[in-house]
């Protein structure tokens, strides 16, 4: 793939931190799509399309939206440079039905490039789930994301870095990290530290908690990513961004969205700073 042409931005005298070009290595944002409106899923990928990496169609949409309009949703995606893949939630279903291998043929003749294999509510033990991973990718012409953490409960230090390194030795591309797991109430930073140590950033994705969510606000959702992206800079793997949140992410990657916590983000390298904020 082609990297993007530059685009011309308004205000260009005024320095911001750069950001790589699509196709990006790292510093991906996946959009999470509920079901947008054909009209709106274009003026969203025109008017912000050059920050979607990625987008997820969420949970069994695939299942309940007609063909037609799934096939031009995962199209329009496609022609901006934008995979595409559905939930994990649906892949579990087919798991737990005995349909995977229809899905996958499904998926893979609908046009999606990725599916996402998770066991937010399935059991599945690391063999099944390197299994379900290496038939994705070495039977079917997909890509896997996988995913690592419950829906309900808490995998301790240790079972999620496995749960990772198995999904990575299995061949996933990216290695989502369920929400809840980290971020249910408090931040679980001392998980997170572990786990970095053991494993890239670049082949990790975190989730962002959604709205749809008990006790989920939207302010707690970008109390979260700007947290993120303090910690680990502007080249962290964010998923789970509502189309209206692209542009706030964007800015907030720059440390450019109303906080000075982001240590090279364009506030604080002006010399803008707040108490608190590291030296």
């Amino acid at each position: 793939m082609e990297p993007i042409s530059e685009n011309r931005f308004a205000f260009d005298r005024i320095p911001i931190p750069n950001r790589q070009e699509k196709p990006r290595a790292q510093g991906l944002t996946m959009m999470i799509d509920w079901g947008l409106p054909l009209g709106l899923q274009k003026d969203c990928i025109e008017s912000q399309g050059i920050y979607i990496d990625e987008a997820k169609i969420a949970a069994g949409i695939p299942r309940i939206m007609p063909a037609n309009l799934l096939e031009k949703k995962i199209g329009a995606y496609a022609s901006n440079h934008i995979p595409s893949f559905p939930g994990g939630l649906f892949t579990e279903l087919a798991i737990a039905q005995g349909n995977y291998e229809k899905f996958l043929e499904e998926a893979e003749r609908i046009g999606f490039s990725a599916i996402e294999v998770s066991d937010n509510l399935l059991a599945l033990s690391p063999l099944e789930k390197k299994q379900a991973i290496r038939t994705a990718t070495d039977r079917f012409n997909l890509k896997v994301m996988g995913e690592v953490g419950r829906k309900e409960g808490t995998l301790s230090q240790d079972e999620l870095i496995a749960d990772v390194e198995n999904c990575i030795e299995a061949g996933a591309q990216l290695v989502l990290l369920e929400a809840h797991e980290l971020f249910h109430g408090e931040i679980r930073q001392d998980v997170i530290e572990a786990l970095i140590k053991r494993v890239s950033l670049s082949k990790l994705m975190f989730e962002l908690p959604v709205q749809v969510l008990p006790d989920v606000t939207r302010d707690y959702k970008h109390r979260v990513c700007t947290w993120l992206i303090k910690q680990f800079g502007t080249q962290v793997n964010l998923a789970n961004v509502e189309w209206d949140e692209i542009y706030f992410t964007e800015i907030a990657r720059r440390g450019m969205a109303g906080d000075t916590s982001h240590p090279q983000g364009a506030y604080r390298l002006a010399g803008i700073s707040s108490p608190g904020d590291d030296v």
